[in-house]
């Protein structure tokens, strides 16, 4: 029984059992008084059933809202992610290239949707695969598609709250508070959220700003009613997400929990009752003392009230978990997820973790993520995320790992500490996203510019930087280095006459040749053509650097197998040092190349060193 029902039970049994002392009651004389008793017991029972049922069941309900927020924060923080990192990182590529993103995209070959279109399309497939267990699109008060405007009267509401955090001028990030309210939906309570999407790149800003100064969508504004040339900065109000979230699946499991509960708390109210009237019918068969059946009766309640507590206790957890397991289940499957402990335990994995780090589930818990950590980063980058999450706020980052065979991965990750009442996290949850194809294709897209695509040589680009750090570190130590300018003798008759396979071909044995007669350390670079350029290291004296290019000469004269036919080319090679013919990368490949020309002109298959005689 309740406590709060105690002082009126007492009030119930005192007077009774003090009449029973003081006389003797026949059987038939009692009959009355039984049945009132047994009348206000029952409704005693009666009564503490349905607090009990209804406390169990607001407790469950505050439980399922609350959840849903805090789940509703992670679909938003990751839709916004998936945004930001497709505008960066794919949008603003294709930008470079020639195209981008385009509201016509699906007319324009080469051109991918813009980040509000990706968005809502993320949002429509994240609806799909999780049979609708949360719903997300786009919105914003100046969208031209009515789906995506403020199309519902909560949308309506929301947006203005939103608006009024908005700056005319920000400095950086704003602090962006949600809005979220429980409403009825075709039949059934939803949780209904719209966080801000502000204006995070500038290619954004641009983007929409031009668009509104169109004469098409000007037109547009003025028809609506709405105000025309509007003009963003960044970090101001451009959009927001809506995310909708269905509690009925919820709401129907943990009614039949609160049912199976309420049933179990009944039946031990009941047996209570059965006891207590038990004990009442003794006590008028038997006159026992009336502070001896209190004791009973208060013994008998607070073990009710204690048995209940631990239940409700028990399956407060349980709930808690298994709608913890729920939410991480809906994104199972676009997503890498993991849940420790505050001192990094891992608890919780999902069977994406497995699959790309390749250790089991038993391998994983109990673990620390440092068991797939690459070596990669320096101590200072997890040092420096640790402090982030640690005061409770969202750190967001790309983190290179490696899997139980060694292969290395990278992730796209975000950490959200969450917290308990009292403002103390109790756990992390990680969300990551493979961009491991993405960074392999970065690594090639840098290699292809920075080497010639036909011998796979440093181009002029990678020549230039280590040009640099070789001047760099020569002056430092004051020590010299030598540039060769080399150009293929009678080059252009094999290339027109055997065809240019031929010449390719020939290009690439000189380009091993060269790259085996140098030093680690030294840079053999295509210059263009049939032009090369040696860059090396350091040497001691310029008779070094002449005795190299003998030597290279000696190597380019040998017979070139090609095609089925021996074909022989030689070589000019002009030699500029440092610090003596120029200080300056341009010094001293203009006067290298002043020097192969001398080369040339006195027959080729030689080589020069520069003269400052050389410019008369």
């Amino acid at each position: 029984m309740n406590q709060s029902n105690q002082p009126e039970c007492m009030v119930i049994m005192r007077p009774r059992y003090a009449a029973l002392r003081g006389t003797s009651v026949s059987p038939s004389g009692n009959k009355p008084q039984r049945k009132i008793t047994l009348a206000l017991l029952l409704g005693v029972f009666l009564c503490t059933s349905l607090v009990a049922y209804l406390v169990i069941r607001d407790t469950v309900r505050e439980t399922i809202e609350n959840q849903a927020v805090a789940f509703a924060e992670i679909a938003a923080v990751q839709a916004t992610t998936a945004r930001s990192v497709y505008a960066r990182e794919v949008a603003e590529k294709l930008r470079r290239d020639g195209y981008g993103p385009n509201v016509d995209y699906t007319h324009m070959p080469g051109y991918v949707p813009i980040p509000a279109q990706f968005l809502k399309m993320l949002g429509q497939a994240s609806t799909a695969n999780t049979s609708s267990l949360f719903q997300y699109k786009p919105v914003s008060k100046w969208n031209l598609e009515s789906s995506q405007g403020l199309s519902d009267e909560f949308l309506r509401w929301a947006w203005p709250q939103i608006e009024r955090q908005d700056s005319t001028a920000p400095s950086g990030p704003i602090a962006w508070k949600p809005v979220w309210r429980f409403e009825q939906q075709d039949g059934q309570r939803v949780l209904r959220y719209l966080s801000a999407d502000a204006a995070s790149q500038p290619s954004c800003v641009n983007c929409h700003n031009a668009y509104e100064s169109s004469p098409e969508i000007i037109s547009r504004r003025k028809t609506d009613h709405i105000q025309t040339g509007k003009q963003w900065q960044q970090h101001q109000l451009m959009g927001a997400i809506s995310i909708t979230i269905p509690l009925s699946k919820v709401e129907a499991m943990a009614a039949a929990r609160v049912q199976k509960t309420s049933v179990l708390i009944f039946c031990i109210l009941f047996a209570s009752l059965v006891s207590a009237i038990w004990f009442s019918r003794r006590l008028i068969r038997q006159e026992i003392n009336l502070n001896e059946v209190e004791r009973e009766l208060l013994r008998s309640e607070k073990e009710t009230r204690d048995a209940k507590e631990l239940l409700l206790a028990k399956q407060d957890v349980e709930r808690a978990f298994n709608e913890l397991s729920a939410y991480l289940q809906a994104i199972d499957q676009h997503a890498i997820v993991s849940v420790t402990t505050p001192d990094g335990r891992i608890i919780q994995v999902n069977r994406k973790f497995c699959e790309v780090s390749g250790y089991s589930e038993a391998e994983l818990i109990g673990q620390s993520h440092s068991i797939v950590n690459s070596g990669i980063h320096p101590p200072e980058f997890f040092r420096e995320m640790w402090e982030c999450i640690s005061r409770g706020d969202i750190w967001t980052g790309e983190v290179c790992n490696r899997t139980k065979s060694g292969e290395l991965y990278w992730v796209d990750s975000s950490i959200v500490p969450l917290k308990d009442t009292d403002g103390r996290i109790t756990r992390y949850i990680s969300i990551r996203l493979d961009i491991t194809a993405r960074k392999h294709t970065e690594q090639r897209m840098t290699h292809l510019a920075n080497h010639d695509a036909l011998t796979g040589l440093p181009n002029r680009y990678l020549l230039q930087d280590r040009f640099h750090a070789v001047l760099a570190r020569c002056t430092r130590h004051r020590a010299a280095t030598a540039v060769m300018f080399i150009d293929l003798d009678e080059f252009k008759p094999i290339n027109d006459t055997l065809g240019h396979k031929v010449g390719d071909l020939l290009l690439v044995e000189v380009a091993k040749r060269l790259r085996a007669g140098v030093r680690e350390v030294d840079t053999v670079s295509r210059h263009g053509g049939d032009e090369f350029i040696i860059l090396l290291a350091e040497i001691s004296n310029t008779q070094d650097a002449q005795s190299l290019a003998e030597k290279l000469l000696d190597a380019l004269n040998q017979p070139y197998p090609i095609m089925g036919q021996a074909l022989h080319i030689s070589a000019s090679i002009g030699i500029a040092t440092f610090p003596e013919d120029g200080d300056s990368m341009e010094a001293l490949l203009k006067h290298s190349d002043l020097a192969m020309y001398y080369a040339k002109q006195s027959g080729g298959n030689s080589c020069q060193l520069y003269r400052a005689d050389m410019h008369k």
